[in-house]
């Protein structure tokens, strides 16, 4: 649980970074953002409100993945091809971005602005991959709560001795 916390937090803090420097681009970004209409990325607000959406939508397909999946609603294979096609998804937007600000009219826009542009489709990666591995670590070990649920006490206590093998608890 504390990880699970640990990196909530961690993509919150980065969801903040990564606004304030998408709000900051230099004048020709600025004119650019004017230009193409970009109005949701003028002020530090905007910018917030905006990679908050993108990040929590992601954060929300996960969780519903994963929801959906201990409800028995989803089969492993399923969950497992669906955060797959979302961590493909975003690895094509990051390639997609990389090229589009080494071209000329985007390379203008600022070094701070640039680092934004490249960290949004990084936290979403991030994002997909911890769903991912949280899937696949799940089936590797094969333990799930259902099963522990439905076993006897003397089956239970055997499946808590080989979890905590290689730690402190009894």
């Amino acid at each position: 649980m504390i990880r699970k916390v640990a990196f909530h937090w961690f993509i919150l803090s980065l969801v903040f970074v990564d606004s304030w420097l998408l709000s900051k681009p230099n004048i020709l970004g600025k004119i650019g953002l004017v230009i193409f209409k970009h109005h949701y990325l003028r002020s530090f607000p905007r910018t917030l409100l905006t990679v908050w959406l993108v990040v929590s939508t992601s954060v929300l397909i996960v969780f519903a993945i994963h929801y959906l999946l201990s409800q028995q609603k989803l089969t492993r294979t399923v969950a497992t091809v669906t955060l797959s096609a979302c961590l493909i998804a975003s690895l094509l937007l990051m390639a997609k971005v990389y090229i589009d600000f080494s071209s000329w009219s985007y390379s203008h826009t600022g070094l701070k602005f640039i680092f934004g542009a490249h960290i949004l489709p990084m936290l979403l990666i991030l994002v997909f991959l911890n769903g991912l591995i949280q899937v696949l670590w799940k089936r590797k070990t094969g333990i799930d709560s259902s099963a522990v649920a439905n076993r006897e006490p003397a089956q239970t206590s055997q499946m808590a001795a080989q979890i905590s093998s290689g730690t402190s608890l009894p």
